[in-house]
This record gives C-alpha cells, structure tokens and sequence, in this order.
C-alpha cells in the first residue's frame, strides 16, 4: 500500500514539473494552425522562460511565412530573446549554462533562453574572432 502512495507523489511531482507552450497561427486560408507545442522539464522557474524563448522562435518564423498570429500571441514578437555569447571558442551546451547559472553568472531567464537554444539545436562555437 504504501508503494502506491509513493508512485502517486512521484507522478504528481514530476508532472508539476512540466512547463508547456503551444503557439497557434491564421494560414493563407484563415484556418486556426498549431504551429509549434513545446514541452521542458526540470525547474519551472527557468523552464518558463525556455517556453517563452522557443514560442517567441516559432512565431518570428511564422510571421516570416506569411502568417498571421492570434491577438494574445503577438507578444512573443516584441521580446528580445538575445542570448549571452558563450565563452570564446565553446558552444552552449547543458552543462556548460549549468555552471554558469549555479555560479551567478546567468539570470533565470538568460538560462532559460541558452537551455531553449540548445534543445532547439541552434549552439554554435564562439570562436571569438577579431574581425580584421
């Protein structure tokens, strides 16, 4: 019996532990389209910003295309989701953004940006380089 409790507490917290977005967009033909439903897991507090990140990609890329967004979602166009560069001649990887959030280095919404770049592949070198 108590086996089941602990299951039940283990599947509540790890399913409160879920932040999810999904961005809806007008087609050419003005019909309501998913465009993009994004999920992460982990700290709720930064993971929000990891969905706004990924939401706010998505929707530059669907204005891109021709399409309209929905009223409420037109938001996502106006944020500014730059990124700090990673250190010279390193990509962002997890790890990497982990040590600097844990040593201060990073604000929940930075993070949570870099974790969202990441898993959306979109981490590339920085190689520094003085343009000459």
């Amino acid at each position: 019996m108590n086996s089941k409790y602990f299951v039940v507490i283990a599947a509540v917290f790890i399913l409160s532990a879920c932040t999810t977005g999904k961005l809806f967009y007008m087609n050419e033909a003005g019909n309501r389209t998913l465009g993009c439903e994004v999920e992460f897991v982990g700290m709720p507090s930064v993971d929000k910003f990891a969905v706004e990140y990924a939401l706010s990609h998505c929707a530059k890329h669907a204005v891109e295309a021709g399409h309209r967004l929905e009223q409420e979602q037109k938001y996502l166009l106006e944020l500014d989701t730059t990124i700090p560069p990673a250190p010279c001649g390193k990509a962002w990887d997890h790890e990497l953004a982990e040590g600097e959030f844990d040593s201060g280095n990073l604000s929940k919404k930075e993070y949570g940006y870099i974790v969202a770049h990441i898993d959306m592949g979109l981490a590339v070198v920085n190689d520094c380089s003085p343009n000459i």
